[in-house]
């Protein structure tokens, strides 16, 4: 009798420990990746969060999936990868953002664009990207700082982004 009790503790326990550790959403993919809300405060990305209108889905499937994409860097355009529309731009410097508006490429449906901050002086001088330039889809703006950043720095960063519908996302990633 005293056994079965004990057989039937252990059964209990192991039971409500998998219940426990089976409930939280496996989220390491997502840490330290922050977004600008509307109210300029920042947030960390969470799958519990990806439910709703307030989706990351497309975002991600954007950002990590392939899509046609031009990489510019250098003040030139570096490489062109798939057919169609272009939708992601990948710019390695800042100096190179302005080629988004001088370029003979239609950057018309571009959704994304990440932007790689090799150091803290690329973030004294603050971006605009107006919809006069040919951005009109472009919903999502994703800033890689290769050192470490605040919230502070990324809302002055990107104090001159006119358009409230593009959603801001920032990660600091420090290079191995």
């Amino acid at each position: 009798m005293k056994n079965n009790l004990s057989n039937i503790l252990k059964s209990f326990i192991l039971f409500c420990g998998i219940s426990l550790l089976s409930i939280y959403e496996c989220n390491a993919q997502e840490n330290g990746i922050y977004e600008l809300n509307n109210s300029n405060q920042f947030y960390r990305v969470s799958a519990a969060k990806s439910k709703g209108t307030n989706t990351r889905a497309e975002f991600y499937n954007l950002s990590q999936k392939l899509h046609p994409t031009v990489y510019l860097g250098e003040n030139r355009l570096k490489n062109k990868y798939g057919d169609g529309n272009i939708v992601k731009v990948n710019i390695d410097d800042i100096s190179s953002l302005n080629l988004v508006t001088q370029d003979r490429l239609n950057y018309n449906n571009v959704e994304l664009i990440t932007i790689t901050l090799k150091s803290l002086s690329d973030l004294y001088d603050p971006i605009s990207l107006p919809s006069e330039n040919g951005l009109t889809e472009l919903k999502y703006l994703y800033i890689k700082c290769l050192f470490e950043c605040s919230n502070e720095q990324i809302k002055g960063f990107v104090k001159n982004i006119s358009n409230s519908k593009i959603r801001v996302f920032y990660t600091s990633e420090k290079p191995s």
